[in-house]
């Protein structure tokens, strides 16, 4: 599905790429709107899931599910309350390749989500590793903030983009918990950071989204701050 129209809302629906995993990309949505919002939806495909390519998309409550890279894009979109699940049979899952390419108002924000494997695979779980992002463009932009990671995501949290240089992107955890949020072992690059509480606040809905602009009007509940 390809959204283009500003404003739309989506309830209580799946979305799906039924292409087999080795199709390589299988979109699931294409969402190039602004002020769009998801709620309790799922989105199902292996590669490259939901491509974020819009400003100011809000996932609420939703899940969402893939193998390589798959959510992705140049958007600027939150994820809240979401549960993001890695499929077999990739063995390396890489949660997100967001592509910003120079400092402008692109990234996304995960807070209080789920990062795990699909339930059902949750008796081969070991074999999946998880990592959580890694830079499709040179200033790619992601946070990870008051979300359980599950012990699939890897010590070192991200990976590589061949050729892709690590100065200038902006990858980021605060106050995760769970056995994969220790960042003890994390990449030892320029542009990630373990954030402090002020500037985690810059990646809520409120701040990030702007969220307490345009969301009231959808009926849809939202967290405009930080959990805790």
């Amino acid at each position: 599905m390809v959204v283009k129209g500003n404003n739309f809302m989506a309830q209580h629906l799946s979305f799906e790429n039924s292409a087999d995993h080795q199709d390589g990309q299988a979109v699931a949505v294409l969402d190039d709107a602004k002020y769009t919002v998801y709620y309790k939806c799922r989105f199902l495909s292996f590669q490259d899931t939901l491509y974020s390519k819009g400003e100011y998309q809000f996932f609420k409550g939703c899940d969402i599910y893939g193998t390589v890279d798959f959510i992705f894009g140049n958007g600027l979109a939150m994820f809240q309350d979401c549960n993001v699940y890695a499929r077999l049979p990739s063995n390396d899952s890489t949660v997100t390749a967001q592509s910003k390419k120079q400092w402008t108002q692109s990234g996304f924000s995960f807070q209080n989500c789920t990062v795990t494997v699909s339930p059902e695979i949750a008796s081969c779980k070991a074999l999946v590793k998880i990592y959580l992002g890694r830079p499709w463009k040179p200033y790619s932009t992601v946070v990870f903030m008051e979300s359980f990671l599950d012990d699939n995501v890897q010590p070192q949290g991200w990976m590589l983009w061949p050729g892709v240089p690590v100065n200038n992107l902006f990858y980021a955890e605060y106050n995760n918990r769970g056995p994969g949020a220790n960042t003890t072992h994390r990449v030892n690059w320029p542009g990630f950071h373990v954030i402090d509480r002020q500037l985690a606040k810059s990646f809520t809905v409120e701040n990030f989204i702007n969220g307490t602009y345009w969301l009231p009007e959808t009926n849809v509940p939202y967290t405009s701050g930080l959990y805790s």
